[in-house]
């Protein structure tokens, strides 16, 4: 029997841990291959995942060199046909050991547009520290995939990586899950009429500059925003400064986020850098209608189709609306173009009809049939 081994820091609640448990709950795809999954670290694990795969965890305590030494221990031991790697650590581990040490196959799979990831959270000279690592790394991984096409060209221009060693496979989505999910009761206690906005508060998500775009607006329900992160506080009393207690609504982390987004007007988000915006898709799993922001990437490859796509004013794209990043005054008029109830009952049937194609038995098969093929 083949052996794979999947390399990931943690089981959290990011979506490259979302991805990697929806790769692997289809067991119907892999019956014929012994799975071992590695987590770097030792920390909580919040995923189940299914009891077909052998768990191993490390101790690496989030430190480079020692889960170095941790992949090559147990590829030591485990001898895999192949090695796929999630998540920038992990990935330079597994690129590392298995060109330069055993010289096994090796998929690296990058779930953010490195280069504005970077940007969000570096400058200076940290900033370019930051692209040291994968620039020398990542060309040494047999096979990098990216989440989105934009994602896979920022690895071939900016990280070296050989463009005929690259492909993209997008997010997988349960899609029946999630509508089931958001069909059950919410935990919280929700307005009668709301807008939602789902994503950590970070930099990244540009939830201070959504909040003044929504408060511009003509939309008369308030803004219903899930999620938790370093700037909670901050927004929190920012919100508080400006009194608009009865117009913005943080509700903090969401057992069930899609129990609270199907019961919304329609989604929104604000962000500066994505990979692949899982909390967007989502929404148009359950039907929502979204504006986004045209940031990298993901969102013009999902909304028009095509991720060379820039949004120069408010876009009303084929699948949803976007906007230019960092354009309040933008924003402001998106949010207003829903005020018309036929758009937003145009997007709403786009939204689902375009959630089909990244469903959880052709995306997860997709991944399967290329790590299959990638095996010695």
């Amino acid at each position: 029997m083949k052996r794979l081994l999947i390399i990931i820091n943690s089981i959290g609640y990011g979506g490259a841990e979302r991805a990697l448990v929806n790769i692997l709950s289809q067991e119907n795809l892999y019956q014929d291959i012994e799975v071992h999954v590695l987590l770097l670290d030792d920390e909580p694990i919040v995923r189940e995942l299914p009891k077909n795969v052998n768990l191993i965890v490390a101790n690496s305590k989030r430190s480079l060199f020692l889960s170095i030494l941790n992949v090559y221990r147990h590829v030591k031991s485990i001898k895999p046909n192949l090695c796929v790697s999630f998540l920038v650590r992990a990935n330079v581990c597994n690129a590392i050991v298995g060109k330069l040490v055993h010289n096994y196959p090796t998929v690296i799979c990058e779930r953010m547009h490195l280069s504005s990831h970077f940007d969000n959270q570096f400058s200076g000279v940290k900033r370019i520290i930051a692209d040291i690592i994968p620039k020398i790394c990542y060309r040494l991984a047999g096979t990098a995939l990216g989440v989105s096409t934009g994602v896979t060209e920022n690895l071939v221009s900016t990280y070296n990586v050989d463009k005929r060693r690259a492909a993209t496979i997008f997010n997988p989505y349960p899609i029946e899950d999630i509508v089931a999910l958001g069909q059950k009761s919410p935990e919280f206690s929700l307005p009668g009429e709301f807008v939602v906005s789902v994503g950590r508060l970070t930099k990244s998500k540009n939830t201070k500059l959504l909040i003044n775009a929504f408060l511009a607006s003509s939309e008369p329900a308030p803004l219903v925003v899930l999620g938790t992160g370093e700037l909670q506080k901050e927004l929190v009393e920012y919100i508080s400064a400006i009194k608009a207690h009865d117009r913005v609504m943080l509700l903090g982390y969401a057992k069930n986020p899609y129990a609270v987004i199907s019961r919304a007007k329609y989604y929104i988000s604000a962000s500066t850098n994505e990979g692949f915006p899982n909390a967007l898709l989502e929404a148009m799993v359950l039907g929502k209608a979204v504006i986004m922001s045209d940031c990298p990437s993901g969102p013009a490859e999902i909304l028009a189709g095509s991720y060379t796509f820039t949004a120069r004013g408010v876009e009303m794209a084929e699948y949803g609306v976007l906007v230019p990043v960092n354009s309040s005054e933008m924003l402001t008029e998106a949010i207003n173009c829903f005020q018309t109830p036929e758009s937003v009952e145009h997007y709403t049937k786009q939204s689902k009809l375009r959630s089909f194609d990244y469903s959880i038995e052709k995306i997860a098969n997709d991944y399967w049939t290329l790590f299959k093929k990638k095996m010695c």
